[in-house]
């Protein structure tokens, strides 16, 4: 998490700490949990009203993902992946995963589940394996830190995509970056920079990666700064009322802006 969204990780910690919430929770041996629900069984009211935290606004992309007989889904709110039976419409699991999951993946295998959590700035793997102890359960977290710094190299990741059942991307959307990720050993092994910013979507087709970022960095997007600075030409909104106090996920575009003007 960058220094400009110390607010949000304030807001992750208290989250963190506040909110303990267990729902026919069952622990595996490595120690992984999911809330488990019967098929049909409907969620208590009272699990409903405990969950979530003040809205980080993290932008989605591929929310949704549909395997066999089943509907994967971000619970954004919840830090979960909610998982939706389609022939009874039950949600019979709802895992535990980072703050702010965005964005979905299944692994072309089918075995894995992989979940981006913008704000906890990692991918949660999920086994999807259901001969597996540990199906519907998280079995490792891809992330990368600067040990020295103390400081995430994994920012704000959103889309997934799979070239295979052995490469992913990951889009960091905030390094304005694709990881490229071995998936049996859950590391990152090469970096792709692009010239736009803020990456989000992504998909491979044919063999080739197609990146869709937020804003093209061809220098047409609107110029934001200080409230008393707006002339109509140069600087054409209040970037502060826009990205700060209506909006607390601030784009490399506005803080550039902010700070030139």
């Amino acid at each position: 998490m960058t220094n400009r969204n110390w607010l949000r990780g304030v807001s992750a910690v208290a989250f963190v700490v506040l909110s303990t919430v267990v729902l026919m929770a069952t622990t595996t041996p490595s120690g992984a949990t999911a809330n488990l629900v019967a098929p049909g069984a409907k969620i208590p009211s009272q699990y409903a009203a405990d969950i979530g935290h003040p809205t980080f606004v993290s932008p989605h992309t591929n929310p949704i993902a549909v395997h066999n007989n089943h509907v994967y889904v971000v619970n954004t709110p919840s830090g979960t992946l909610d998982v939706i039976e389609t022939n009874n419409r039950a949600v019979i699991a709802r895992i535990p995963v980072g703050i702010d999951p965005v964005s979905i993946a299944v692994r072309p295998d089918g075995q894995e589940i992989w979940v981006s959590n913008h704000i906890s700035d990692s991918v949660s793997v999920v086994d999807n394996n259901p001969k597996s102890p540990t199906y519907l359960h998280v079995i490792a977290t891809i992330q990368a830190f600067d040990q020295q710094n103390k400081s995430t190299l994994f920012d704000e990741p959103m889309g997934i995509a799979f070239a295979n059942s052995q490469k992913a991307y990951v889009a960091l959307s905030s390094d304005n970056q694709i990881a490229v990720v071995d998936v049996a050993q859950r590391k990152i092994i090469k970096r792709l920079t692009i010239t736009a910013q803020d990456p989000r979507a992504i998909s491979v087709h044919d063999g080739k990666l197609y990146v869709i970022p937020f804003e093209s960095n061809n220098k047409t997007q609107l110029s934001g700064g200080m409230k008393d600075s707006i002339d109509g030409d140069l600087v054409t909104f209040d970037a502060v009322a826009h990205s700060i106090v209506t909006n607390s996920k601030l784009s490399l575009g506005h803080v550039l802006d902010i700070v030139k003007h």
